[in-house]
Formats: structure tokens, C-alpha cells, sequence
């Protein structure tokens, strides 16, 4: 198994908790919001105390109350599984399942910089709020905090390869 060298850029989708029945399946706490992108994923990295970092092939998934059970080729029984550990589950960012157009992983808004339509540097998204309505990016300059709704209304255009948002803020709101 191919790991990634040490400069490459893996993110957390989950962490496994433990060993679930007898068929080597892992019960995980998943860490991310759509529990479907773990049937998009076709490998990942286990990162744990015991084993280090170790390349599985991700064989099936099925959703378990709030958990993810996760199914890995070679994990069979229940001793492989509970042998295989605890950890994170990582996967490279670049192979991390597409979103749709207009649609962003968290991680890709915070740190990038706020401007208003006007070109005023509002600040850096330093958090995103998920409020179950709509999410609330917080927005820093220095002691500064400035709650931006994230809706098609405020939000105006969110450019990656820049690494800005451009926000048109409600009245009274800046």
C-alpha cells in the first residue's frame, strides 16, 4: 500500500470509535455533514496510536443512528477490526468528493478575506457558525467581529483561487 509522503494534505472524515459485530465492521463518529460522501470515498487513511498511518480500501458503508459503520477490505471479523484500532479517518484533500457549483467545504471559507461590494476590507473569516438555518460566517479585523449571514442575498461571490468573499451587507450590519 502507497502511503502519501509527509507533505501531503489529509483531512479528518471520521474517527473510529470501535469495533461493531462480527463481519470486521467499525463503528464511526463521522466529521462530516453528508454521511452519503463515505459511498464516494474509495480510500482512506487510518491514523491511530498503534498502527500509525495505514492505507484501507473502503469496501461499504452503512449509516448506524449517528454513526457511520465502515467496512474495510481485509477487516473481516471482529478481531481484525478490533486489532485495527482506534483513529482518525483521513483522505486527501484532493480527493475529497466534488460539491456542487456555489456549494464550499468549511475549511475552504475560513481564512479567507471579507470584502463589500464597495472594495472595504471587512476582515478574515476566522469561524463558520452552523446554525441549522443558514451558516453565519464570523468575520475578524483585529478586535473587530462582524457576523455575515451566508445567503445568496449577502453573499456575493466567494473566489477560491483569490482567496476572497465578496458580501453585500445588509443595513446596518457593517
Amino acid at each position: 500500500m502507497r502511503l502519501p509522503d509527509e507533505t501531503a494534505d489529509l483531512i479528518a472524515v471520521g474517527e473510529i470509535v470501535k469495533a461493531q459485530g462480527v463481519k470486521g465492521e467499525l463503528k464511526t463518529i463521522p466529521l462530516t455533514d453528508d454521511l452519503h460522501r463515505f459511498g464516494q470515498i474509495k480510500r482512506v487513511f487510518l491514523q491511530s496510536a498503534t498502527a500509525g498511518l495505514v492505507e484501507l480500501k473502503l469496501q461499504s458503508y452503512r449509516l448506524y443512528k449517528e454513526l457511520v459503520l465502515l467496512k474495510f477490505e481485509g477487516i473481516d471479523d471482529l478481531t481484525a477490526a478490533i486489532n485495527l484500532g482506534r483513529g482518525l479517518i483521513l483522505i486527501p484533500r484532493d480527493e475529497r468528493p466534488k460539491l456542487p457549483a456555489g456549494r464550499f467545504y468549511l475549511d475552504e471559507i475560513i481564512g479567507l478575506d471579507v470584502f463589500t461590494v464597495a472594495d472595504e476590507l471587512l476582515g478574515q473569516v476566522d469561524q463558520v457558525i452552523q446554525t441549522g438555518a443558514n451558516d453565519v460566517y464570523s468575520v475578524r479585523l483585529q478586535s473587530r467581529q462582524i457576523l455575515v449571514p451566508a445567503l445568496k442575498s449577502v453573499i456575493r461571490q466567494v473566489d477560491l483561487t483569490a482567496g476572497r468573499i465578496i458580501v453585500a451587507l445588509p443595513e446596518g450590519l457593517g
